[in-house]
């Protein structure tokens, strides 16, 4: 292998637990505790704890479909190459996109929760120079050595993950409501005056936002290329699903039974903050208003960290024009981290944090995360029926229930979102497919070429040990799925 090619790659310095730490931090249990959950509690009331439990459902059987195909196809690309292998080139690009703009505005939506709660500390501050000193800042801290962020990540994690437990622990010890009032969900009426029942409809229209907070699993497979080799991808990335999981369901269960006077938590601008005055003081209160601020700094870390890898790896895979891929796939001489491309995506989140319509682009980006796992959960049975070769590290249990399961739950999830979000994805993808026709697929010989290792049948890892070779691939994923 030449020195060229070597100073391109990406070096080994993480281990499993740091990889578990960076997806949990991606998944934030905090961020959907304080930031999600009370979103969710405008529309679906007390019945965001089904929603979150319907969410959970789908989250980790797609965890699961997720974590067989990524010990299969392991790569910084992620459920991009993945797509690209299984279902061919075009739908791939479709998927690439679909990473480029979670890239930008979670990242950038993150940073908008943090800048939320660092107000309420700092009244003089402004949240939208807030939200971009936060991007700012982590995306510095982010071109450090991955062995030094997981150490940044892993620290926080605790921190985050004890926020959680705290408020959890303190409303266990004060239920106010029984277990039945769950199953029997109220929101307010349009002028607050009075709690009607939610229907159904809204219960499934909030789980799309319930599966944006669990989001981030799947970034145990952009780091599989860092991670030491003995690791097992598929299991990192369940674990890390499960732990994201119940550590947002454990407390939010927890919060919702300890409401004395639901129309006055659901009508409160802050109800995590309601609780834990109640209960704990202000003292105490500000202390988890600044650990949740932390938590979510933490998780703006963590989502750079992994989409600057699908940023690195589309330049890699010659997704664009040459120098553009060039300047995407520069690595640190020091740092050995993908410092270009990372800056680049930092760049675009801190400006989107100027953006007014933010919260519109949220809504569109949970969309295509739905979409992404809608696609993934196709392609697990895909590859069951066509690869049957394959050596599989990871296997996803009750095939093919799992993946029918997610498969309906984001057609589902789907079907309750705005006309204008699922259109507004209609026409990025139209976009992405007349570029790939008119730009990517006439230079297909040089272009949009999959850098990563092939899987070959029998292979102990899952993997082969050669690259792919340019021409086969092309080949292979353009090949009927039949």
């Amino acid at each position: 292998m030449s020195e060229a090619h070597k100073s391109k790659e990406l070096t080994r310095s993480l281990s499993f637990l740091g990889n578990i730490s960076i997806s949990v931090s991606d998944i934030s249990p905090t961020t959907g505790v304080f930031l999600m959950f009370p979103s969710v509690l405008l529309t679906a009331g007390t019945g965001s704890f089904l929603s979150f439990l319907a969410a959970a459902m789908i989250a980790l059987c797609v965890a699961l479909c997720m974590g067989e195909l990524g010990a299969l196809y392991p790569g910084a690309g992620g459920l991009y190459s993945i797509v690209y292998r299984v279902l061919g080139r075009p739908l791939g690009f479709l998927a690439l996109l679909n990473y480029l703009i979670q890239g930008i505005f979670l990242p950038a939506t993150i940073a908008f929760g943090a800048a939320d709660y660092l107000v309420k500390i700092f009244p003089s501050w402004t949240e939208n120079w807030t939200a971009f000193g936060v991007m700012v800042a982590c995306t510095i801290v982010t071109i450090l050595s991955m062995k030094w962020n997981a150490k940044f990540v892993e620290v926080f994690l605790i921190l985050e993950l004890v926020v959680v437990g705290v408020i959890a622990i303190a409303a266990s010890f004060h239920f106010n409501q029984g277990i039945d009032s769950l199953f029997h969900p109220v929101a307010l009426n349009a002028d607050q005056t009075s709690t009607i029942p939610v229907s159904w409809s809204t219960l499934f229209a909030a789980v799309t936002v319930a599966l944006f907070s669990y989001n981030g699993y799947d970034s145990s497979i952009n780091f599989s290329e860092e991670t030491d080799q003995k690791a097992n991808i598929g299991k990192t990335l369940f674990t890390s699903a499960f732990i994201g999981v119940i550590a947002q369901i454990i407390p939010l269960l927890c919060i919702l039974l300890s409401v004395p006077d639901v129309k006055g938590f659901l009508s409160s601008p802050s109800p995590i903050n309601l609780i834990g005055e109640m209960y704990m003081g202000k003292s105490a209160t500000l202390f988890l208003n600044i650990g949740a601020a932390i938590a979510m700094i933490n998780c703006v870390l963590a989502v750079i960290l992994q989409f600057s890898r699908v940023y690195y790896s589309a330049g890699r895979d010659k997704a664009f024009p040459e120098k553009i891929n060039q300047f995407l796939t520069s690595i640190h001489p020091k740092f050995k981290t993908p410092w270009l491309a990372t800056i680049f995506m930092g760049v675009l989140g801190a400006l989107a944090c100027f953006n007014s319509n933010l919260v519109s682009m949220v809504t569109f980006t949970s969309v295509t995360i739905v979409l992404l796992y809608a696609t993934i959960a196709v392609c697990v049975m895909i590859s069951r029926v066509r690869d049957k070769e394959l050596y599989r590290p990871f296997k996803s249990p009750l095939f093919p229930v799992i993946p029918i399961i997610a498969i309906i739950g984001s057609i589902a999830a789907l079907s309750q979102q705005a006309g204008k979000d699922l259109i507004t994805s209609v026409i990025a993808f139209a976009i992405a497919l007349l570029y790939y026709y008119l730009y990517l697929k006439p230079r297909s010989q040089t272009h949009w070429v999959l850098n990563e290792q092939q899987p070959t049948p029998g292979s102990e890892k899952g993997y082969g040990k050669e690259p792919l070779d340019a021409q086969n691939s092309i080949s292979s994923s353009e090949a009927p799925l039949t």
